[in-house]
């Protein structure tokens, strides 16, 4: 019998459950080599690219453009060119779904899971993976959650000890700030963090209002390296009618309208990103939280430019509308300026291959 491989709906981060098979890119009978963009799939996030990991020949599409599976369902075989129908048939028949509960296999300290530490008095929730001996702490932006990095975590995690942080105000994280809710609050929580969790120095990876927070944590000296994901820092560019907008929306047309704006391509936004981030906005200290955070972000952008904090990679998506790409010397000379073709505010979310691979070179230096 030839060899054959089954190709799965993939299990991008741990709330994911299922996911939609949107299109396919190929057709039954086409070679693929590693990397190949098979199909594209809607999450509850942002639609993604599914990848080949190894090469093959397409040999039967499970799967129909439309259809909504659990995460590990079968949706495509693989194999050798010339494999015969029975011996798929019979392939199909015998496959039984993945199990990709990542509960189930909690107890090992390097299966994602979800957890929660007490600093300073507030429930902090984190998602963590990996078990290398460097860690990598993901900082998401205003309006955000550890989710946020769902495409980048697994890659991540092979090779590092990868945490998602959900800041206060957001996600599982209690919705009270820090002190005021200044950035040097929010940094000095990250900071208390980072020594409760005995994380030791981190490679600190922050977008948007989270990188000012990476950015303010970096000062300390105590990160091994700093990536910024169109980072919000003074001397550069805000729309600052996306805050108010977004904080202001509060029905389903509303808010689609506020989200298709930090995205290249308006479609990306799925169904369910536009319900879950409702469903937020209307917990209990959610509206305070962003007005306050909301307007530290305007104070930063109205700051004067000054040094860094650190040398620092940056990443920015080119049809960044949110906070644009800057211009040439409008970064200092410690930051290393990379921009992502296709890509919006969200550079991590639209194209997580190429930002996942730039986020690489900063961690090795």
């Amino acid at each position: 019998m030839a060899q054959l491989t089954a190709l799965t709906m993939p299990k991008w981060g741990l709330s994911m459950e299922e996911g939609t098979l949107a299109s396919w890119h190929l057709a039954e009978g086409d070679a693929v080599d590693e990397g190949t963009e098979i199909a594209d799939i809607e999450t509850s996030k942002l639609l993604n690219t599914l990848e080949a990991k190894q090469a093959g020949t397409v040999l039967r599409l499970v799967a129909g453009e439309g259809e909504t599976l659990p995460c590990g369902a079968l949706i495509a075989v693989m194999g050798e060119d010339g494999a015969s129908a029975p011996d798929i048939d019979a392939f199909i028949a015998s496959f039984r779904r993945v199990e990709t509960d990542a509960a189930a296999g909690e107890e090992h300290y390097a299966a994602p899971a979800y957890r929660n530490a007490q600093v300073d008095g507030l429930n902090l929730r984190y998602m963590e993976a990996g078990a290398g001996e460097e860690a990598v702490l993901l900082l998401h932006g205003f309006g955000g959650d550890g989710g946020n990095w769902m495409f980048v975590t697994e890659e991540l995690a092979s090779d590092y000890r990868t945490i998602a942080l959900d800041l206060p105000g957001h996600g599982g994280s209690d919705k009270t700030l820090p002190g005021s809710g200044k950035l040097e609050d929010m940094a000095a929580l990250v900071l208390a963090f980072i020594e409760t969790e005995e994380l030791g120095a981190v490679h600190l990876v922050g977008h948007s209002f989270g990188g000012a927070v990476a950015e303010q944590v970096a000062a300390t000296g105590t990160t091994r390296s700093l990536t910024l994901l169109a980072p919000l820092l003074p001397g550069l560019a805000l729309d600052r009618t996306y805050i108010a907008d977004f904080v202001a929306a509060k029905r389903k047309r509303e808010l689609r309208a506020v989200l298709t704006r930090l995205v290249a391509d308006p479609d990306a936004i799925s169904r369910d990103m536009v319900d879950d981030v409702l469903r937020y906005m209307r917990l209990d200290g959610v509206g305070a939280a962003l007005e306050r955070l909301g307007a530290v972000a305007r104070e930063i952008a109205q700051a004067e430019p000054r040094p860094p904090a650190a040398r620092a990679v940056a990443i920015w998506g080119e049809a960044d509308r949110i906070i644009p790409p800057p211009g040439e010397g409008c970064l200092y000379n410690d930051h290393v300026l990379h921009v992502v073709a296709d890509a919006g505010h969200l550079p991590h979310l639209e194209r997580p291959t190429e930002t996942t691979r730039l986020i690489r070179t900063a961690l090795t230096g």
